[in-house]
């Protein structure tokens, strides 16, 4: 598999896009199962370089997935070529000004962004140039020019950065610190990151558990659940399976095939409880 990313190099861009990316299956990758993608209530913009791709149910060239909180999966191919533009927790608002909490997990076609012509223009731009950093400043410069680059609020960089801190924070210490009330601050998160501030700490800490997981040796499920702030172990597996569809120990068993950007390599898909 070629697995390449590009930084946005606009000061703007880079404010609310984590990355470009450019995914290539090659025919030497192992073709069974699926690659399953773990949520981080991100938005990703994926346009198809070859064929449709099946991304769950659904054949789709060009689609965005928006404020992911549950696990999607892709069904590889040989020759398979395909980009991605991965927004931050709000940055998919920008685009067209639409209440992110609308659009909140679904798969949707690009046409609702944009203009099938202008879909059609990168399409071509992207397939016809054969470097990819060649394709990544297309794609750049594709998303600079129809975004919406207001400024963006700062109590949302200020309150992501609290939620992702290791430090435990309430709701009520969130709001506190913001110099809001807390009616506000749901408003805030529906309205950009389209989840409230709970729904929203609870997959960054699931984020955190994967991480410690895939660095961790397996007899660490204890020491885990509580370094994550979890009741018990229970509640980690609950909501592990909540928001991977798999259990912790399955997910072990299965990282030794993880990728920077997929999370694994399901090969039997139907076995385990992703959907």
């Amino acid at each position: 598999m070629i697995q390449k990313i590009y930084i946005p190099t606009h000061p703007a861009l880079f404010k609310i896009v984590n990355f470009l990316s450019y995914v290539e299956i090659t025919a030497e990758d192992k073709l069974d199962g699926s690659m399953a993608i773990f949520p981080n209530a991100t938005s990703n913009l994926m346009i198809s370089l070859d064929e449709k791709i099946r991304v769950d149910e659904s054949l789709v060239d060009t689609s965005i997935y928006a404020s992911c909180s549950s696990t999607v999966s892709l069904r590889p191919y040989a020759g398979m070529k395909f980009m991605t533009v991965q927004f931050n927790n709000f940055g998919l608002y920008y685009l067209k000004q639409v209440p992110a909490y609308e659009l909140h997990d679904s798969l949707l076609h690009m046409d609702l962004f944009f203009s099938a012509s202008d879909i059609d223009r990168i399409s071509s731009q992207l397939k016809e140039k054969d470097h990819v950093q060649d394709k990544f400043i297309a794609l750049e410069s594709f998303i600079k020019e129809r975004i919406g680059l207001e400024k963006v609020d700062p109590r949302l960089y200020h309150a992501i950065n609290m939620l992702k801190s290791e430090q435990v924070v309430s709701i009520h210490q969130l709001s506190e610190a913001l110099c809001i009330s807390g009616r506000s601050l749901q408003k805030i998160f529906k309205k950009y990151v389209g989840l409230s501030p709970a729904h929203f700490r609870k997959i960054v800490r699931f984020n955190r558990a994967t991480n410690l997981l895939l660095n961790s040796s397996a007899d660490s499920l204890t020491n885990i659940t509580y370094e994550c702030g979890y009741y018990d172990q229970a509640h980690f597996i609950k909501d592990f399976r909540k928001f991977g569809g798999i259990s912790p120990s399955e997910f072990l068993k299965l990282k030794v095939h993880s990728s920077d950007f997929y999370n694994y390599n399901l090969r039997e898909i139907d076995s385990l409880a992703l959907k």
